[in-house]
């Protein structure tokens, strides 16, 4: 009786562990469930076998003895292979990839301002060198219920006295002073059963959108368009997909709700209101142009944060005597167009365009020094216009062609143009990758640069020239006048990507 108990657990065992690898869809090696089943059927015999054999009391049979130590080894045996069964079905349940890269720059300035002194500088940094790694996970808890994360180190070569202040916005492109690992992306994707809608929560997939995969040789890797928005942020996304209803491929709409600041702890002796941003946005293929995107959407930020002294570098001779609850609100406007290989040429073509609208506070932040001088958001009391509304806008253009060269594994060569206007802010744009923020520029910045695949699917090097020309220039940001400027940066850069 107790063989029998035996043989029907671990049968029932067998088939449990089949039927859950099946439903979750997981390939089992066929040499591997042939073995099992013959195993089985091995152990159905013996135990037909061991259940005709006569009882035999007050006495050891040698052939039950030998027959139970055979039958024991091949339920351990058995139990091995299940357990390794089980183990694989967890791991199939994680999807873990990489990507790995080395890049090397040189950094050229032309009548830069030391926001110290005021005087005119033209400083060099030569041979930047940096690695940056990324590990990309995904888990999928159901059908229904995906997670998706991503852990990155992003770290300049050896000691260095790079400035590490960073926020949620610059976090991305900021190297770490220690190399520490640090979470870009945690969200979940809940999609609910049996309708077009769905749910993002948690450290959003908002960096590096349209069209950064061009210049990054990849697929598409956020959302949001890069000129709307290009940095980290905690919020929730609900998608609406309109395809069925519209008829429209890939069409979706989009609402968000995000915090930009929370003020938490009271012990910091500055009251200021959190800073909420909501969102609306329309997405949809092109009718009737394959590979191919439009992107329409608008953005309020209520209560962007005041300029506090904990935000401004060490450096700075400033001291604050006061901060205001907030310093007004944004309005943000944003359209992008795409085409990627248009009518199968291998060129791809993207524009983008963004306004933004501010609503400056009546008051701004207070200095000691000048006595009483205030800083609003693209305004000072010293220049008379603290209070007075702003608006900016930015427009981005490019082009990239793939040759067919299979000799060189089709190269592309690329072409990239933006233009920023007086009070246009870089801030929401500047978790970019490099070290400086081209979108943000006050003025007009240009790009070519040239991929060379090594390896088709995992490696590729990218050379190229950035060459930024300002009109204005504010070292605050947002905060304060904008100050008329000749500045220009030339950024020549190298850089291998691999990925695993």
């Amino acid at each position: 009786m107790r063989k029998n108990v035996i043989f029907t657990f671990m049968s029932m065992l067998v088939l449990v562990c089949v039927s859950n690898a099946y439903a979750e869809t997981i390939t089992i090696e066929k040499s591997l469930l042939d073995n099992i089943l013959q195993r089985q059927e091995t152990l159905e015999k013996k135990i037909e076998l061991l259940e005709q054999m006569p009882e035999q009391k007050n006495e050891k049979s040698v052939v039950s003895t030998t027959d139970n130590k055979y039958l024991q080894e091949d339920v351990e045996e058995m139990s091995s292979r299940l357990n390794s069964i089980e183990t694989q079905s967890i791991l199939n349940k994680i999807t873990i990839g990489g990507e790995f890269r080395l890049r090397m720059d040189n950094y050229g300035y032309n009548r830069y301002v030391d926001p110290l002194t005021g005087q005119l500088s033209d400083p060099n940094m030569d041979e930047i060198w940096s690695n940056r790694l990324r590990l990309n996970l995904k888990g999928k808890i159901t059908e229904n219920l995906i997670f998706h994360g991503r852990l990155a180190y992003f770290k300049l070569w050896g000691d260095s006295n790079f400035p590490t202040s960073a926020t949620d916005m610059t976090n991305p492109s900021i190297p770490d002073a220690e190399g520490d690992i640090h979470v870009e992306r945690a969200y979940i994707d809940y999609f609910v059963p049996g309708t077009p809608l769905s749910f993002t929560f948690g450290r959003l997939p908002t960096n590096e959108g349209p069209p950064n995969e061009l210049r990054d040789n990849t697929t598409r890797k956020s959302t949001w368009p890069k000129l709307m928005i290009d940095g980290e942020t905690d919020g929730i996304i609900t998608n609406l997909s309109l395809e069925k209803w519209t008829g429209l491929k890939k069409s979706i709409f989009r609402l968000a709700y995000a915090k930009v600041f929370q003020n938490y702890s009271e012990y910091t002796g500055i009251d200021l209101d959190d800073s909420r941003a909501a969102v609306a946005a329309f997405e949809m293929e092109v009718p009737g142009v394959k590979d191919s995107m439009v992107w329409i959407s608008y953005a309020k930020l209520f209560a962007l944060p005041a300029l506090t002294q904990s935000s401004i570098p060490a450096s700075f001779p400033f001291t604050v005597e006061s901060t205001p609850e907030d310093a007004g609100d944004l309005e943000l406007y944003n359209f992008h167009l795409q085409f990627n290989n248009i009518r199968n040429s291998g060129l791809d073509w993207f524009g983008s365009f963004a306004y933004a609208d501010f609503s400056t506070g009546s008051q701004g932040t207070v200095f000691s020094n000048p006595a009483g001088y205030q800083v609003g958001l693209f305004s000072d009391n010293l220049s008379g216009n603290l209070g007075e509304n702003r608006d900016g806008h930015a427009f981005y253009t490019g082009l990239r062609y793939k040759f067919s060269i299979d000799a060189l594994k089709n190269p592309s060569i690329g072409f990239e143009y933006n233009h920023g206007s007086k009070y246009w802010t870089g801030l929401l744009s500047s978790g970019s990758g490099d070290l400086i923020n081209k979108l943000g520029v006050n003025g007009d910045a240009y790009e070519l640069y040239y991929i060379q695949p090594i390896d088709k699917k995992h490696m590729f090097c990218r050379a190229g020239i950035v060459y930024m020309d300002y009109n204005h220039y504010n070292p605050m940001l947002v905060y304060g006048s904008q100050q008329e400027s000749d500045m220009s940066i030339t950024n020549m850069y190298f850089l291998v990507d691999v990925k695993f």
